[in-house]
């Protein structure tokens, strides 16, 4: 048992740890979303994740998503597992660094458990989970996390088998600058939905 298992069984019951690493977690996506979702899930004791995307770290990334001055050009996958690993070194993390679509979606995330939808273009938001909901049991998306004036409330709306978090209303594409604490917040919905589900509290 590691540092950080240690420090879980401060707060949870060993049965709960054990429940919680049992789980398996894919994300599309390593934007803001997508590396704060993985970084709360790891540290609340998810081992197992997969992880999408095709992008290299932008200096626009940098106000919301959990990446440094030091690592722009660097592939957002690749960071985000030795970010993940740091947290726990011996965590399971899958990284693929290419573009997420339809002809290639069979590959990824065999036996898992949890499906987050992370991307930032609504194009991919909707195909990523309509292609997902037949085939998984929980899919995860977070739409309208943006806006510095025009804040709406976010809220968690279930349809089905799909959780969708945020305000469903305010896109960056929009003209609503993507800041820190509204996506974080997005971010955080959705692991804290993971973590219920997988504690049986959901």
């Amino acid at each position: 048992m590691n540092i950080l298992e240690q420090g879980l069984l401060k707060y949870l019951k060993p049965e709960q740890l054990a429940l919680i690493q049992s789980k398996k977690v894919g994300i599309g996506g390593a934007g803001g979303l997508g590396s704060n979702c993985a970084m709360m899930l790891v540290r609340s004791g998810f081992k197992y994740l997969e992880i999408i995307d095709q992008d290299v770290i932008d200096a626009s990334n940098l106000n919301r998503q959990q990446y440094f001055a030091n690592e722009v050009g660097l592939p957002k996958v690749e960071v985000t597992k030795k970010r993940l690993l740091d947290i726990n070194p011996d965590a399971n993390i899958i990284i693929h660094q290419t573009q997420w679509n339809e002809s290639n979606a069979n590959k990824f995330f065999k036996g898992f458990d949890y499906i987050v939808e992370a991307f930032d273009v609504v194009d991919w938001k909707h195909r990523f989970v309509e292609y997902y909901a037949p085939r998984f049991a929980v899919v995860v998306s977070g739409v309208g996390m943006a806006g510095l004036i025009e804040k709406k409330p976010m809220t968690v709306k279930k349809m089905g088998n799909i959780y969708i978090c945020g305000d469903r209303s305010t896109d960056s594409a929009q003209g609503h600058p993507p800041m820190a604490p509204r996506v974080t917040q997005c971010a955080a919905m959705m692991a804290e939905i993971i973590l219920d589900l997988a504690l049986g509290l959901g």
